[in-house]
């Protein structure tokens, strides 16, 4: 990855990936639920590589994140563009992933942890 993950992007990883564990339990096996995350993660990659007004919008977010540049109505609005990718992206993603926690960062973090980088390169 290109830019550095904040210093706790391990602990949000795993703390998104317990409470989508304990989401699923016992309905998806967590072995089934990571691939199912993984696929998706690389839907999440290919859409946020179109030139589209939200696919800029939370791939800078995140860069000014990282920088500690971005204020707060920035990272909601790079969240509200993220939950309109996910539309775009169809039920798959409420399917595996709840709206209710997930973040731009902690899906940022959670692509690292399965080692997908989801920003394109400009």
């Amino acid at each position: 990855m290109n830019a550095t993950l904040h210093d706790d992007w391990k602990q949000d990883a795993r703390q998104l990936l317990e409470q989508l564990e304990a989401h699923w339990h016992p309905r998806i096996h967590p072995r089934e639920l990571h691939q199912r995350l993984k696929h998706l993660l690389l839907a999440v990659k290919h859409e946020l590589s179109h030139d589209t007004s939200d696919a800029r919008m939370v791939a800078s977010t995140y860069r000014r994140l990282l920088e500690h540049q971005a204020s707060r109505s920035e990272l909601q609005q790079a969240n509200q563009a993220l939950e309109r990718i996910f539309a775009d992206l169809g039920l798959t993603v409420a399917s595996v992933l709840p709206l209710a926690f997930v973040t731009v960062p902690s899906l940022f973090s959670l692509a690292r942890h399965f080692g997908i980088d989801l920003l394109p390169e400009l």
